[in-house]
């Protein structure tokens, strides 16, 4: 089974632990990347080559997959998208993404289809959720739940105190996109 993808501007692949280390660490080194989960920015620059091998145990072990986005034009990566907590009785999972200041709606609307039809067609995955920190900003003006209305997902409500992130309690909002195949 092939994890790699392309569209006619982007890779979509697997990550590399011996050779991707600095573009990850270059997009995850940016608050803008992961203010809307919320964890911190990467700030050494060691840390990618622990989650790179973190990244290969989970998909291993069947837990999650991770994907770099590549850009085909000068081979930047623009963005990781991955699912996590995949519940392979009940067919779910969720999705995270940390996406650069260059990755933008039209990018996603490129993008995100190939691995959702991927995920719902060849894995049988019913039910993809996103959960993430409400109304955070982008540098384009946009929030990430503008992208993921955009993108054919549906707001379910609010869980809050879901997280303790910087002394504080996060309430997170839940978007789903339910399988039609």
């Amino acid at each position: 089974m092939n994890w790699n993808f392309e569209t006619e501007h982007f890779h979509i692949r697997l990550p590399v632990s011996d050779t991707d280390g600095e573009a990850l660490y270059e997009l995850l080194r940016h608050d803008s990347a992961v203010a809307h989960i919320p964890r911190l920015p990467m700030s050494v620059s060691d840390q990618p080559e622990d989650e790179l091998r973190r990244i290969a145990m989970r998909f291993e072990s069947r837990e999650a997959a991770y994907w770099l986005i590549e850009r085909k034009s000068d081979n930047q990566v623009i963005a990781r998208i991955g699912i996590q907590h995949i519940n392979w009785m009940m067919l779910n999972t969720q999705l995270q993404w940390e996406l650069s200041d260059d990755c933008d709606l039209v990018a996603l609307q490129e993008v995100l289809p190939v691995i959702t039809e991927y995920l719902m067609k060849d894995l049988h995955i019913q039910r993809l959720e996103m959960r993430l920190c409400q109304n955070v900003q982008r540098l384009d003006g946009n929030t990430h739940e503008g992208y993921l209305t955009e993108l054919g997902f549906e707001y379910e409500g609010t869980l809050p105190a879901q997280l303790e992130f910087s002394g504080q309690d996060v309430d997170l909002a839940v978007y789903s996109l339910i399988s039609d195949i």
